[in-house]
Parts: C-alpha cells; structure tokens; sequence
C-alpha cells in the first residue's frame, strides 16, 4: 500500500516532482500506533510529500537477522530506502532533509542555523529527558483513552519545564516555533499533546499551538492508522 499526503494548493509543485521521480521509499511502523519515533517519521516524509510504502512489523519479526544485518538497530521506525535500511528517528528525518533537499522537496529543519540547532536541541531533549513525565503521561493517553490521575512531584516538575521551555519559543499566536514549521514542531507538539490530551494545565497560547499542529495534514494522516480513531 502506498501511502500519499494530503498536500495543500501551495505545494502542488512539490506533489509533482514526488510523482515524477519516485523515491522508492518504505516506512516500517509498530502496530500498537503509540510510538512518538514513528510519529515523527510519519511527518517527516507526509511533511516532505514523499510517496512511501507503509509496513506494519509485529512482534519477533523486528529482530530477525536480516534487519539487524542491514540496519544494525533492530527498533522501530526504520525507514528503507534502496539499499539504506535506517532506524532512529532522528537520523531518518536528517537523511530525508539531505537526500530529498529544498527547493524541490520541503524544508524540515530551518534554513537559519542558529534555529536548526535550537530545533535539534529541542528534538534532543525530548529524546533524553523528561522520562517521569513520560511515563506518567504515555502517549496512549494521547492516541487511546487520557487518565488525568495527578502526577507525581517529578513528573510535574517535569510538565512544568516543558511548558517553560515551550513559553520561552513560541510567541502568543504563533502556530509554528520559528517564522515556518519544522519537524522539531511535531515533537515539541506531541510532548506537550501529553498534557493537553488529559486536561492538565496548560497556558492558552501553548495549548493553541498544540491543536493548530495536531489540525495539520500530516498528523491527521498518522491518526488514520490509531486503532481506537478508525
């Protein structure tokens, strides 16, 4: 099954030169649909309006020796293409802006340096902190049903400084981090979607920052596939 975005009007151009060159690309997903590295992913290449083949990999089949042989980390994502097997969801995104540069593909990292480091600091972060937080806030409260029980004082310790970090790069009104969107918005939005899905407090301005990225194309596409959505 090939999988295609739903590009607006101003990307058409994009939409085209996707289908004339073909990238043989394919994503492979867990079945579960909770997993923030797959979301990421998911965006990336709907971001970039590549046309991919999307495979669901259950169970034992992720370590067989054939993944570990040609991705050496036998997690998911991975993303396939030609001969590159790739895991990380990090890396894949990197590859995607090389591989597929601007002008004839989208940008997913910001053509200022000085914010295309600060997307990866955020992008980092998020991949190495805030785990009590995550843990107590799951994404299955995002994609499944929320449980607000109250956390505990680190976890709110945490919730608390991602919202300060999300305050300190978003301005009132703004829909993207920087003057575009950029992949690090689908992170920075999905780690705060752990509080708003379940009702925490959250201020207005990053709470409509949060919905604005979760309306957009590319993340309605990644909830098609959320079991408890279809």
């Amino acid at each position: 099954m090939t999988i295609w975005g739903n590009p607006p009007r101003a990307a058409a151009r994009w939409d085209r030169l996707a289908r004339v060159t073909e990238p043989k690309l394919t994503l492979y997903a867990e079945p579960s649909w909770v997993s923030p590295w797959v979301f990421h992913v998911m965006i990336a290449l709907e971001e970039k309006r590549l046309p991919y083949t999307l495979e669901v990999i259950w169970g034992e089949e992720l370590h067989r020796d054939d993944i570990r042989e040609r991705a050496i980390i036998d997690k998911v994502p991975i993303l396939v293409h030609e001969d590159a097997w790739i895991t990380e969801s990090i890396a894949i995104s990197e590859y995607l802006a090389e591989r597929f540069p601007v002008p004839d593909h989208p940008r997913l990292f910001p053509e200022n340096l000085v914010q295309r480091a600060r997307a990866r600091q955020i992008m980092s972060a998020l991949r190495t902190g805030f785990f009590a937080m995550r843990q107590e806030r799951p994404t299955t409260g995002i994609f499944g049903v929320p449980e607000g029980k109250p956390m505990s004082k680190e976890a709110q310790a945490e919730a608390d400084e991602l919202v300060r970090i999300a305050s300190a790069l978003i301005r009132p009104g703004a829909t993207t981090m920087f003057e575009e969107w950029c992949i690090a918005d689908a992170d920075l939005a999905l780690a705060l979607m752990r509080l708003v899905a379940v009702g925490d407090p959250v201020p207005q301005a990053i709470t409509d920052y949060t919905t604005a990225q979760w309306r957009r194309p590319s993340v309605q596409k990644f909830l098609t596939y959320v079991p408890t959505r279809r």
